[in-house]
């Protein structure tokens, strides 16, 4: 097992002997790579982006279930083609009743979110994103968390909407502590994500929509001054429950946080997975 599922697990062992919270514990990385699906919408390939920086064995499981997943085929002109499609595989880590440790695919994201694609929401240059403030009352608290937001982007590229779908702690704490906390970081994201804009679809499937949503992680870590970038490969945490965007008429509670930092999700951008993201 490589070192950074074994950092992982040991973040994992630290937080449940700290814990008072009833809410489960969990590790997990986002697993990023690429797939190339046939005419038919079957995996044709799958390959993962630095396998190393994950431990083979997960590596393993991310390809070995991509090429199990079959998707809506992808049309141009309304002929089937080959395609090639990014994806975001959240891999979690649970400890089992003998004390070791299973590991499960959760959730997974498929299409570019790249900063320059005009076939998907993105931020163009002009329109950078105010960060939002780190709250006191969190930074008193050492507070650390993950905001997954749900944006609603109309025509002129302004948010029109937002929502906090999840909201992970790194954290433990009696659960009414824990709740407050989730809602001080979540504010916190809301207050700055209803002021950013976008630059909307032109071209591709997407761009004659009226309106879009864009998912957004929000990350609040405290680092030492000038202290390097922790790694955040592996993170340990307690997962908040799921509230859907009421404007979203599919939400995907597996899809809420299998998305890369930094980056915009635009919904319906990669191809549709029709069938199970686990298989036995």
């Amino acid at each position: 097992m490589k070192k950074a599922m074994l950092c992982a697990l040991l973040a994992m062992a630290t937080m449940a002997a700290q814990a008072s919270s009833t809410e489960n514990i969990e590790s997990s990385a986002v697993v990023s790579g690429t797939i190339v699906l046939a005419k038919d919408g079957t995996v044709q390939t799958a390959v993962i982006d630095d396998a190393a920086k994950y431990g083979q064995p997960i590596a393993d499981l991310v390809r070995n279930a991509a090429l199990q997943w079959r998707f809506h085929p992808v049309l141009r002109h309304d002929e089937p083609v080959v395609a090639k499609s990014s994806m975001h595989v959240r891999v979690v880590l649970k400890k089992i009743s003998d004390g070791n440790y299973s590991a499960r695919i959760r959730g997974a994201t498929f299409g570019d979110s790249n900063t320059d694609s005009t076939d998907t929401l993105h931020t163009a240059e002009g329109n950078k994103r105010t960060p939002p403030r780190y709250p006191e009352a969190a930074i008193r608290g050492r507070v650390q968390g993950t905001v997954y937001l749900a944006l609603r982007v109309d025509r002129s590229g302004h948010v029109v909407d937002a929502t906090a779908e999840q909201v992970n702690l790194g954290n433990t704490g009696p659960d009414r502590i824990i709740k407050q906390y989730r809602a001080i970081l979540a504010e916190s994201a809301l207050k700055v994500a209803r002021h950013w804009t976008y630059a909307i679809p032109t071209t591709g499937p997407l761009a004659k929509q009226d309106s879009w949503t864009a998912h957004v992680p929000i990350n609040y870590t405290l680092n030492v001054v000038n202290a390097p970038q922790p790694d955040r490969t592996w993170v340990s945490y307690i997962p908040g429950p799921y509230t859907p965007a009421p404007w979203v008429d599919k939400p995907d509670m597996n899809a809420a946080d299998a998305l890369v930092d930094d980056t915009v999700q635009t919904d319906g951008a990669g191809p549709t997975l029709l069938s199970p993201l686990n298989h036995s």
